[in-house]
This record gives structure tokens, C-alpha cells and sequence, in this order.
């Protein structure tokens, strides 16, 4: 033990934890901080001041009507009555192609029958309990061409399509995974009356046979809710049956079947009810509507000239304030029942209307590049009760005054989504147009408002 006591002693010299202290001590008390080197190097008129500054945002409420739906890689049918926002009905437009590329059906055939399959890949519904629901689910055929030009939901009207069902009487569906109906057998003597010509070009056969519509009936009476049911293209199915007459068919019986594909042609065409909440911009509730519905609406032509009477306050130009981070905040109360969140859009994002040739150089809602370069992304945050969207590169350039167009200035707030390349993990993002949410954001006359958060400096 003694021994072991005398090594211990021996490694563990306490003198050498003295001389390195007193070292260090001498040696930082030997060194002064200047902490005034380099003041008056830069003028005083050269130093900018940051600053944080909260403004009032104006908003209102308006109808997003005009919205694309074009190609949107899902048929949305279904029909909602909602107390606060009306009744909101979603129609869907494709085409239909024959698998055959000639003509065999003889002299005269006889149809066996023809069927139309729908897969449904999921249902959108506010309540969970209305995802049963029956719906009478109604096809009928389209009266006008389906092409490049009917980019909007609202582009196609009820003249579009004839008035009676190729289902006479409608299908009764419960929200089940399938669908088949049982479709005209005056209209499958029409598709046996195909040309040779038209059977061989597509152009030609759609040129004819112009597509279907599917639509629904809303809940019968004074009953609220509903189910949008969401059908992707390519599992829409048509098989046509048909009996040849001709005595030197071998195979008298025959099927046709007829596909489409999801990016072919198809367009949902939607009616809104809550067009009457419009313009209201001194409410406590501002409402975020999924599909073409009610959106909150910010005129940026007023928030240029909100910013340029601010400046004039200040003594200072505008064209002197310079913006470091620009952001939009979207205070909401939480609900009485937390389920009911599940009904808002997990990410908004500002849209504005442009022009190109993405849609035939018609207006089209385009989301902010900004979404692909700050952190939240306009995802709602749960903890503070806000949706927050970073602005800051689009609200640079409107104070810069390089926004000329008035449809640049006319700007949504609109639910968005996203989708993943599977091979580089790039993110795109874009308007989600085939959910129906209902959002209940706070106005513009609530204690917590919707306001324009700036962090600036001013040039001197």
C-alpha cells in the first residue's frame, strides 16, 4: 500500500498546476482589449441601422374561378354542403381511347354491352363520417372538344355536355375502392359505327367521340358535408362487347377496350357557393377553401403604396430601404375540437397570375419561386397558430417597381403540395387544386391579424 501511495504521489505533482496558472494569469493580465479599435474607420453616414417593422396587411377574400385544372393527374367528383361556405360541386372531363387500330365489326353487329370502370385511388371528405355516404355518381358524354385552350375549372358549362346519362338513372356509390357502370347501348352502336380512318388515328377518334364527364349529386335536403372522390385517369376502363352478323366470321363474339392515360387530356370543371364571401376584407374570419374556392387575396399595388406613404413618414425614398427578410404571417385560433385542423392545408404559399407558354400564353396561378429557398415553406405551424411565408426576393423586386403587369400584383394565398424526384431527391412544388380544405384564418379585424414582417435597413 505504500508503495502504491508513493506512485500515485509521485504522477499527481501539484506544483506544475501552479506554474501554469500563474502563467496564464501573468500572461492575460499583461494583454488590454481595445474594444474602440476601428470606431470612426467607417463615416457615420455609411452605417446601416437594421430594423424590424410589422405592418397591417390588407386582405380580402376572393374566389380563385379562373384556376387551372388542366392535366392535374387526378378526376375530382364529388359534391360538399358546408354552412359557412355553401355548396361546392367538382366535375371530371377525359377522353377515351380504342386498344384497336382497325375496323372489325362487320355488317350490322349486336351489342352485347358496354361498361365503364372507375378505380378509386382515395376520398376527401371534411367529417370523417360521410366517408360512406352513398352518391349518385351520373356519365355523361361531352358535346364540345376537350383541348389545350379549356385550361380553367370553370371551362366547361353545362352546354358542353349533353343533359342525359349514358347510365340512365345514375350508380349508387359508397365510397369504395371500385366502380362499374353500365353505360348506353345507344351510344356503344355509335362507337361501332367508327371508321376504319378514325379507329386508326386518335386525333381522328377523339375528333368524334369527344369524352366523358362524371359528375355527382350533393346530399339530398337540408343535409351538410359530403365526399370528393378522387379517381386517378389511367384506371378509368371501357370495355365495349359486340356480336358480328357476318357468316364468314370465325369468332362472331368481339371486345373493344378503351383506355386513357394520366397525361392525356382531362380537366376538372368546379362550382363554388362561397363567391358571396368576396370582398370582405374587415372580417374576423378570413376562410382558405381547397379546389377554385375562397382565398385570401392580397392586392401588392396597395402594399407598394402602404410602403411608399411609410417611407414618406420617414423622410426617406423608398428606393433607399433595403429589404432583408419579408415575410407574411397568417395568425389562426385553434379550433374547439383539434380534429378539425385536419381539414386546413398543411402548406400555403403565395400565387400569382402570369402569362406563358405553359398554357397556351393564357393566365395561369404560379407559385413564388421563394418556396424552393427558405426553411418553413408556408407549412402550418401547430405551436404558434400561424402560417408563415417567407416573400422576400418577390417583395424586393416590388419595391424595385419590376412588376408592370396588374396580374403580377394579384396575388393568392393557395394550398400547395409536392412531389420528390425518386432518382435526384429534387422537390417540386405546386397548387394543390384536387383537395378540398377549409381553412379558418384570422381577419383583418381580429386582435391577432394578418401582418407584413419586415426586417429592413435603410441606406443613408
Amino acid at each position: 500500500m505504500t508503495k502504491f501511495w508513493a506512485t500515485m504521489t509521485k504522477r499527481f505533482n501539484p506544483s506544475k498546476i501552479l506554474i501554469l496558472t500563474s502563467l496564464i494569469f501573468l500572461m492575460s493580465s499583461c494583454i488590454t482589449v481595445n474594444k474602440k479599435a476601428g470606431e470612426g474607420v467607417v463615416p457615420s453616414d455609411q452605417i446601416f441601422d437594421v430594423a424590424v417593422k410589422e405592418f397591417d396587411l390588407p386582405v380580402e377574400m376572393r374566389v380563385s374561378d379562373s384556376l387551372q385544372t388542366i392535366t392535374s393527374g387526378a378526376l375530382v367528383v364529388g359534391a360538399h354542403k358546408d354552412p359557412d361556405l355553401g355548396l361546392t360541386i367538382s366535375s371530371g372531363a377525359f377522353r377515351l381511347y380504342p386498344q384497336k387500330d382497325t375496323n372489325h365489326f362487320g355488317n350490322d353487329p349486336k351489342i352485347n354491352y358496354l361498361r365503364l370502370f372507375l378505380s378509386i385511388s382515395s376520398n376527401i371528405v371534411l367529417d370523417e363520417n360521410d366517408s360512406k355516404i352513398p352518391q349518385n355518381v351520373y356519365v355523361h358524354r361531352l358535346l364540345t372538344d376537350l383541348d389545350t385552350l379549356k385550361i380553367y375549372n370553370n371551362s366547361l358549362t353545362e352546354a358542353d355536355y349533353d343533359p342525359t346519362p349514358l347510365n340512365a338513372g345514375g350508380n349508387v356509390y359508397f365510397g369504395g375502392d371500385s366502380l362499374n357502370m353500365e353505360l348506353s347501348k345507344e351510344y356503344a352502336r355509335e362507337l361501332v359505327t367508327a371508321t376504319a380512318e378514325e379507329m386508326d388515328s386518335l386525333n381522328l377518334f377523339v375528333k368524334r367521340f369527344k369524352g366523358f364527364l362524371i359528375r355527382t349529386e350533393p346530399l339530398p335536403g337540408s343535409l351538410q358535408g359530403g365526399r370528393f372522390n378522387i379517381i386517378v385517369p389511367s384506371s378509368v376502363n371501357m370495355v365495349l362487347s359486340y356480336n358480328h352478323t357476318d357468316s364468314e366470321v370465325t369468332q362472331p363474339d368481339s371486345v373493344i377496350y378503351y383506355f386513357t392515360t394520366d397525361t392525356d387530356l382531362n380537366l376538372n370543371t368546379i362550382k363554388h357557393s362561397s363567391s358571396s364571401l368576396a370582398g370582405n376584407n374587415t372580417s374576423e374570419k378570413i376562410y382558405i377553401e381547397g379546389l377554385a374556392g375562397i382565398k385570401p387575396f392580397i392586392d401588392m399595388a396597395q402594399v407598394k403604396l402602404m410602403m411608399s406613404e411609410w417611407a414618406a413618414e420617414n423622410n426617406t425614398p423608398l428606393e433607399k430601404v433595403v429589404i432583408s427578410k419579408a415575410e407574411l404571417i397568417f395568425p389562426y385560433e385553434m379550433p374547439l375540437n383539434y380534429k378539425t385542423l385536419s381539414q386546413y392545408p398543411t402548406q400555403v404559399f403565395l400565387a400569382t397570375r402570369n402569362t406563358g407558354d405553359s398554357y397556351s400564353r393564357q393566365p395561369y396561378y404560379q407559385i413564388l419561386e421563394e418556396i424552393n429557398y427558405n426553411d418553413t415553406k408556408g407549412s402550418i405551424n401547430k405551436s404558434l397558430l400561424t402560417y408563415n411565408l417567407n416573400i422576400t426576393g418577390y417583395f424586393q423586386n416590388l419595391l424595385k417597381g419590376k412588376y408592370t403587369k396588374r396580374e403580377e400584383l394579384k396575388a393568392y394565398i393557395i394550398p400547395v403540395a409536392s412531389t420528390s424526384n425518386s432518382m435526384t431527391g429534387e422537390v417540386s412544388y405546386f397548387i394543390d387544386n384536387t383537395v378540398y380544405y377549409k381553412g379558418v384564418l384570422n381577419g383583418t379585424s381580429s386582435i391577432r391579424r394578418p401582418k407584413l414582417k419586415l426586417v429592413y435597413a435603410i441606406i443613408p
